[in-house]
C-alpha cells in the first residue's frame, strides 16, 4: 500500500490538486481584478457624471443671475424714472404754488395798501 500512495502521489493525485489549487488562485485573482477594474470604470463614469451636472447646475445658476440682476436694474430704472417725474412735478407745483401765493400776497398787501393811502389822505 505504500508504493501505492507513494505511486499516487508522484503521478498525478497530488499535483493535479496543486495545479487545480493554482488554477482556482489564478482565476480568482484574475475575476478579483476584472471586478476592481469594473468597479473603477463604474465609479469613474458616476463621478464625471456627478462633475457634469455640478457644471451644469453652475451655469444655470449664472444664467438665473444674470437674469434676475438684469430685471432687477430693469425694474430700479423704472422706479428711478418714475420717481424723478413725480419728484419734478412736486416741485414745479410747489413753485407755482408760491408763485401763486407770492402773487397773492401782493395784490393783497397793495390792496390794502392803495385802500388805506387814499383814506389816510382826505
Amino acid at each position: 500500500m505504500a508504493t501505492q500512495k507513494t505511486e499516487l502521489r508522484s503521478n498525478g493525485v497530488v499535483p493535479g490538486v496543486a495545479h487545480l489549487a493554482l488554477d482556482v488562485v489564478d482565476r480568482s485573482q484574475t475575476t478579483a481584478i476584472a471586478v476592481l477594474q469594473d468597479a473603477r470604470t463604474e465609479l469613474r463614469a458616476a463621478v464625471e457624471g456627478g462633475i457634469e451636472f455640478a457644471d451644469k447646475t453652475t451655469a444655470a445658476l449664472f444664467r438665473f443671475a444674470r437674469k434676475l440682476t438684469q430685471r432687477i436694474d430693469e425694474g430700479v430704472g423704472e422706479t428711478l424714472a418714475t420717481v424723478e417725474r413725480l419728484v419734478g412735478g412736486a416741485v414745479k407745483s410747489a413753485r407755482e404754488t408760491t408763485r401763486a401765493a407770492t402773487d397773492l400776497a401782493q395784490t393783497a398787501v397793495g390792496g390794502i395798501a392803495g385802500q388805506q393811502g387814499p383814506s389816510a389822505s382826505a
